[in-house]
């Protein structure tokens, strides 16, 4: 634990590179145009080449030129300054101001990331050897599935801040008075949590309220580092599925990604199933999260004050990320 002493959010990053995170939705990458996008400080550029999506360090090797200024030509990336241009690997194949027959050095390349598309996002990982697969969100190819949340945006907030304010109940009642809580019963359900390699497991049962008005179960699994997939379900078999993965683009600045799908009639969840109640709902919490100090989430347990209950999951996040700076 002493390692750990003053410990934030930022101690972690070097390790996070070994973690698939989210850049971008697949349908935001353009045909003949790279995307300019930042992970852990870091400034990438994303394309599609040969129908599979890539992932470049932006910076061309030859005179310090964002690729994501130049363009996509067939199969390749062309820089704007020079023309030098690039396979899907991130080899250069062309120097348009030498001739045909001079060679190519061969540190004429960019610097290429894994890159892969699932759930109608585009994910990197900066490492060459993932630390685990994307998490799972098996509602999003299932045919008895609707996903009719499909939103992001980008918040002035450290990305540990947002996974953790979102599986924390006790703010219920305060920041969402009238949409998810009462504050004349402000007491925090019981939880069940366990571990599971890189993921916490936890559930609630929450019973007919104004606000829910069928029993039902949430079921969590919380990915390190940051992904939440919820599951609520009705007795009735009605389910109701989350998908919540940020992006750390800086220590200050992180976007989250959210969709959520489910089995039954729209209708059935009145206001609930409207997207806007969660844009709602997570503009509330903005308010909060943006003044939160500081703002990378302290991993040094002693640097905040926990209550025993309401807090669990938060400790047990805490704990498991703390773990990545000694593994």
């Amino acid at each position: 634990m002493a390692k750990r002493k003053g410990m934030r959010e930022g101690a972690l990053w070097p390790a996070l590179r070994g973690y698939w995170h989210p850049v971008a939705f697949a349908d935001e990458l353009k045909d003949d145009k790279p995307l300019a996008v930042t992970l852990l400080d870091e400034r990438l550029a994303i394309c599609r080449l040969g129908g599979k999506p890539r992932a470049f360090y932006d910076l061309c090797v030859h005179r310090g030129t964002p690729i994501s200024m130049g363009w996509v030509e067939g199969e390749n990336i062309v820089c704007a300054y020079h023309g030098w241009t690039y396979n899907s690997k991130g080899v250069c194949t062309r120097i348009p101001s030498i001739p045909d027959k001079h060679p190519i050095p061969k540190k004429a390349c960019l610097t290429s990331y894994l890159c892969e598309e699932k759930y109608g996002i585009i994910w990197v990982c900066m490492s060459e050897k993932p630390k685990t697969p994307i998490a799972d969100y098996p509602e999003y190819d299932d045919d008895d599935y609707d996903v009719f949340v499909k939103d992001k945006d980008t918040w002035d907030c450290s990305s540990a801040r947002a996974i953790e304010n979102f599986v924390d109940q006790a703010h219920f009642p305060w920041v969402h008075e009238g949409i998810l809580g009462d504050r004349e019963h402000a007491v925090t359900s019981e939880i069940e949590l366990e571990r599971d390699g890189e993921a916490l497991l936890f559930r609630r049962q929450d019973l007919a309220s104004k606000f829910h008005p069928v029993p039902h179960v949430r079921n969590y699994r919380l990915t390190r580092p940051f992904t939440i997939y919820q599951r609520k379900e009705e007795d009735s078999g009605n389910a109701e599925c989350f998908f919540f993965v940020v992006t750390p683009h800086s220590a200050k600045k992180t976007t989250w990604y959210f969709l959520i799908a489910r089995n039954f009639d729209p209708e059935a969840m009145g206001v609930q199933g409207e997207e806007h109640f969660y844009r709602t709902i997570l503009e509330q919490d903005l308010v909060i999260l943006k003044e939160q100090r500081p703002e990378e989430l302290p991993l040094d347990l002693s640097e905040e004050l926990h209550i025993k209950g309401p807090d669990a999951v938060a400790l047990a996040y805490r704990k498991i990320l703390a773990e990545l700076d000694v593994e």
